[in-house]
């Protein structure tokens, strides 16, 4: 679930940052060590006692100085009553709310509201740590970046047949809406000497258009294959798969000529 509230907009940019620069100071001024926080925090998504659901959180295509909210659930999914002792997120851009349980009885769970409020154009990290009993400690990742999401790669293109030695040529064109620059590379899965594609690697730059070319010259009569896949350079990416088809047949050049 996300919720998002109007706030004033910005307009600044930032570039992604390794994530060792974007842990901050905790929030206040007097910050009292806590011995649970040097504990190490190693299982994700389950362990025997608690399941975290979802096991991590994505905060995506944002906007800045808007406040988005998503729920973290934590579940007794043992048949003991417990306490669960949980550490929230630390750095300024999210907060963490929740009402304390004194025990936790089977099946029952914490619902966690997690807020997040960016205010750059950049990747934001934190998490959410569960100290369980016998140090099965659950670790619940949070992250939260901008993203491409007005780009359309179709999954399959087929191109009109093509007599022997002419080209065919297909663009696929790509637009970014956000406010920042996507880098973006093509990778070659299934191979076809008639087939060509350009370029390889590129931007797609903020507010403006590219474009990738496939082209197709057949060299024997046959349908032909040629299967590529583009990845764009943001977090949690999934690449774009794309399978284009060609042919050619003896017809073809014999209708161009009595053309």
């Amino acid at each position: 679930m996300e919720v998002a509230l109007s706030a004033p907009q910005g307009l600044s940019r930032g570039a992604a940052l390794p994530l060792s620069q974007l842990l901050e100071e905790n929030r206040g001024t007097a910050h009292i060590p806590n011995p649970l926080e040097s504990k190490i925090y190693a299982k994700l998504k389950s362990n025997r006692l608690i399941q975290a659901e979802p096991a991590e959180l994505h905060f995506s295509a944002f906007e800045l100085q808007k406040d988005y909210i998503k729920i973290l659930k934590l579940i007794n999914i043992s048949s003991e009553v417990m306490n669960i002792h949980i550490i929230p997120t630390q750095t300024r851009h999210f907060q963490t709310s929740y009402t304390k349980k004194y025990r936790l009885v089977p099946g029952l769970a914490y619902a966690l509201k997690v807020r997040f409020c960016p205010d750059e154009w950049r990747y934001f990290y934190d998490c959410i740590r569960v100290h369980c009993k016998g140090d099965e400690n659950l670790l619940i990742p949070v992250h939260g970046y901008p993203v491409i999401n007005d780009l359309h790669i179709p999954s399959r293109i087929d191109l009109p047949a093509s007599p022997l030695g002419k080209s065919v040529r297909r663009a696929i064109l790509l637009t970014c809406s956000s406010p920042i620059d996507f880098a973006f590379q093509v990778y070659i899965i299934e191979s076809h000497e008639a087939f060509s594609i350009h370029p390889l690697r590129g931007v797609i730059q903020t507010g403006g258009k590219g474009q990738i070319t496939v082209t197709f010259t057949p060299v024997q009569y046959e349908t032909s294959q040629f299967t590529f896949q583009v990845v764009i350079s943001q977090f949690n990416t999934k690449p774009y798969l794309c399978t284009v088809t060609g042919s050619s047949a003896p017809h073809l050049m014999l209708s161009q000529y009595m053309a």
